[in-house]
């Protein structure tokens, strides 16, 4: 009787391995080796963390996403509007795993706890809308 199998760690990756390994041999390396190790991605980590929660750019949005307005809101709107509105208008039934403000806090900070300017999207199409309004913004950037 052979080992069961699971996929590697590693995200994207396809590769089947055996139950009681983490990592197929291709990633192998993000396997910390020893505490050393370990402790050094912790700190960066942290670091990263540290950065993000007080850049003068992000820090803002990090906190209120972050914040329990915030998490109550999002939690309610979910329980309240379970299917994500882009795959709903193409006739596709899918659950919504977030919920997403239709203008961007970016555009119009007071709009942030607003139920008028949120909807639910699975992660798929948050992630196209996304994309989308950051090549827009890159866009109007250069035009200036």
């Amino acid at each position: 009787m052979s080992k069961p199998m699971h996929l590697c760690n590693h995200p994207g990756c396809m590769t089947l391995i055996p139950y009681d390994q983490r990592y197929c041999e291709k990633h192998e390396y993000r396997k910390p080796t020893s505490y050393a190790d370990k402790e050094q991605r912790h700190l960066m980590n942290k670091a990263t963390y540290h950065r993000r929660m007080t850049s003068k750019h992000e820090g803002k949005y990090q906190r209120f996403y972050r914040s329990t307005a915030w998490k109550k809101l999002s939690h309610h709107w979910l329980m309240m509007h379970p299917l994500c509105v882009s795959c709903e208008a193409h006739g596709i039934y899918r659950k919504g795993d977030l919920v997403d403000h239709i203008v961007e806090l970016r555009d119009d900070w007071s709009k942030r706890l607003d139920p008028d300017n949120l909807e639910a999207m699975c992660i798929s199409c948050h992630n196209k809308k996304t994309w989308q309004e950051k090549h827009k913004r890159a866009a109007k950037h250069e035009q200036k």
